[in-house]
């Protein structure tokens, strides 16, 4: 089994698995037991996402790549009127328009 991922958390780590089995790749999460016990153990408790099969590892790879690249849901956002606008505002500051995504 081969590491193709280390996930911040357990639902990245799910998040992932299910981006790869969505693709055909046979893949299991290890390590999302530890996440609990983080600062209180010696040893790396971050989840990771593992190949079944070694020679998925160029589409895992491709796919990931494409994950990595994901913009933030709180990115800011263009407005029709010309302002950018923080993410994390649902309408434009200034003319009062809805986020278009």
């Amino acid at each position: 089994m081969k590491c193709v991922y280390v996930a911040a958390d357990p639902i990245e780590a799910e998040i992932v698995r299910g981006l790869l089995q969505a693709e055909h790749i046979a893949c299991e999460v290890f390590g999302a037991a530890l996440w609990s016990a983080r600062g209180e153990i010696a040893a790396d408790s971050y989840p990771r996402v593992m190949l079944r099969d070694d020679r998925d590892e160029t589409l895992a790879q491709e796919i990931l790549q494409i994950y990595r690249r994901r913009e933030p849901a709180d990115a800011d956002w263009g407005c029709p009127c010309g302002e950018r606008v923080p993410g994390n505002f649902a309408l434009c500051w200034s003319c009062g328009q809805p986020s278009v995504s």
